[in-house]
């Protein structure tokens, strides 16, 4: 049996976090400690080794003479420095102090930073338990298994690999993600304000393209906002649904209603603005509140305050959406138990209860997703080496009727064509939605100075694909209504998401007998590109989109494929 010298650790490397293109956002990279056995070369050397041990660590290590001496006096084993390849630290051991020095692999975790990432992914420090983002929620997933080693005899190295964590692939667009966050930090900026949001999710999928929040802390998943009057779909929905109201229903605006006849308590429409007599198409499209007060008072005397209740919990409204990200609020929505004779009203214009982002767009993109509640999530796939696990999408239930989402499709639009928010259209491009302008609670009362403005939209309308949701708080100036503030952002934000040029595909010119020119395009791109030409072999360089490639364009298909990638 071989005598066994010596054996080496060799650490299992967590598992990378990529965005949906392949982007690497998350991953380890092995470092090679060199660690000096202090006890042992004092036994060994003499003073003027020692002397000329001190000089080459100094200068090789990037440390005083003082520093070395101190170390050397204090501890046992003296850490050298940490280096990403064996190559780099030989470099650094000289013949005369390389037989006191071990080498030890561990591991690194590098994280994307900026653009509101570091929200998504959170952070991972080894030793620590993670409590934030992807990292926390996919812990024991990403966690590697099992370290291998490497053992030497005098006669043969005996390797065994390690077993390392699972790779997790998830549903954001790095670059998406890059433009959105600029957009809504350009909007803060304008508008002097404390901070700004955006969601935008595939619409039946549930699936998170972008999450932008220019906040310190994760205020769209553990803090919450008043919705304002982008809560009044969900409203409507439920009145054509429980039949508290018909489309034929009309409402009387005279710019303001007492909704509680011994209460003193008068709400009012923007600017005291009456619309007259109005359909619910007409109400929503105004955002009228004296007319939502009337639907609200048509729930309540058809189906009573605990069913209204029971609706507003089946929307998602005082219950966490399960998004996979630790950390979520489940909002405030108060039993009718605790209900004053105003709570169902201030519910109707988005006030006296609380929600999240993530809450608000699943409640909204019931009309785009046909009825569906559907699950937020921010994961495609998690990989290891047996297995490839796709996250399908997941649906709580179907709170809103096909008939009336068939209803509501059109009065959204009319929203943006001619109503309230006509700032978040875009030319050539079909969206409905819905602005929203919430009064801030502050010091126990309704604030006319300090506001959230949102707006919310879907796009296309003949086809929905995606679900956006816009927060600004607090703007400062003579523009804080939901339309004026975040519909402008909405507008950028679609606008260069359906306009961008398309970078898929279709847009090479691909012929069996020459390279196309894979410039610009994504590790999948380049994939799918192999694929069509039977390359088995393609070797990647870099993280990104491609700049360089072997076999060149317009040059004879080869395999290998080697493609050069930069960020």
């Amino acid at each position: 049996m071989p005598v066994t010298v010596r054996v080496n650790n060799v650490p299992a490397l967590r598992g990378t976090i990529y965005d949906r293109n392949g982007e690497v956002l998350a991953n380890d990279v092995l470092e090679y400690q060199a660690w000096l056995d202090v006890e042992f070369m004092k036994r060994t050397v003499s003073d003027v080794e020692l002397e000329n041990i001190i000089e080459v660590i100094s200068r090789n290590f990037n440390k005083s003479a003082e520093e070395t001496r101190q170390k050397l006096e204090t501890t046992n084993f003296m850490l050298l420095g940490s280096f990403e390849t064996m190559e780099n630290l030989s470099k650094k051991l000289s013949p005369n102090i390389r037989k006191f020095v071990s080498i030890e692999m561990s591991t690194k975790r590098l994280s994307y930073s900026g653009y509101g990432i570091e929200k998504i992914i959170g952070s991972f420090k080894e030793g620590q338990e993670p409590t934030q983002g992807i990292e926390a929620s996919y812990n024991e997933l990403l966690s590697g298994k099992k370290d291998g080693t490497i053992k030497r005899t005098l006669t043969q190295t005996i390797k065994k690999p390690p077993e390392n964590g699972n790779d997790v692939y998830l549903t954001i667009d790095l670059d998406i993600q890059k433009m959105i966050y600029q957009l809504v930090e350009k909007a803060v900026e304008k508008h002097n304000a404390n901070g700004g949001m955006a969601l935008l999710m595939e619409s039946n999928s549930g699936k998170v393209v972008a999450y932008a929040n220019t906040f310190p802390w994760d205020t769209g998943l553990m803090g919450i906002f008043e919705p304002g009057s982008t809560i009044k779909p969900v409203i409507y929905g439920i009145a054509l649904k429980t039949h508290s109201i018909t489309p034929e229903t009309t409402f009387t605006c005279d710019g303001s209603i007492k909704p509680v006849e011994n209460l003193d308590i008068i709400i009012r429409d923007t600017e005291g603005e009456k619309h007259g007599v109005e359909t619910f198409r007409d109400a929503i499209r105004n955002s009228c509140n004296v007319a939502t007060v009337q639907v609200i008072q048509h729930i309540v005397d058809t189906i009573g305050n605990q069913a209204f209740y029971n609706q507003l919990l089946t929307m998602g409204f005082g219950r966490r959406t399960g998004v996979d990200l630790p950390g979520e609020t489940p909002g405030i929505l108060a039993k009718p138990l605790y209900w004053s004779l105003i709570s169902p009203y201030q519910f109707g214009i988005g006030q006296g209860l609380g929600v999240n982002i993530f809450q608000l767009t699943r409640a909204l993109n019931v009309y785009p997703a046909k009825g569906k509640l559907v699950q937020p999530t921010f994961v495609n796939a998690v990989s290891g080496t047996r297995e490839i696990r796709k996250t399908e999408a997941e649906v709580e239930r179907t709170p809103i009727p096909q008939n009336i989402v068939e209803l509501m499709i059109p009065v959204l639009e009319s929203v943006v064509a001619s109503g309230t928010g006509t700032r978040a259209s875009v030319d050539g491009i079909r969206i409905g939605g819905k602005t929203g302008t919430a009064q801030k609670a502050v010091n126990g009362a309704y604030s006319d100075e300090d506001y959230y403005s949102l707006f919310w939209g879907f796009f296309p309308v003949e086809g929905p694909k995606y679900s956006l949701l816009v927060f600004i708080d607090n703007p400062r100036g003579e523009e804080y209504y939901g339309g004026s503030v975040a519909g402008p952002v909405f507008s950028e934000i679609v606008n260069n998401l359906m306009f961008k040029p398309a970078n898929d595909l279709t847009t090479l010119n691909i012929y069996k007998w020459k390279m196309p020119d894979l410039t610009g395009y994504t590790i999948h791109d380049v994939i799918e590109v192999a694929e069509l030409y039977n390359i088995e072999d393609v070797q990647i360089f870099g993280t990104g989109k491609v700049v360089k490639q072997k076999p060149e364009p317009g040059t004879e298909p080869d395999d290998p494929l080697y493609v050069w990638l930069e960020e």
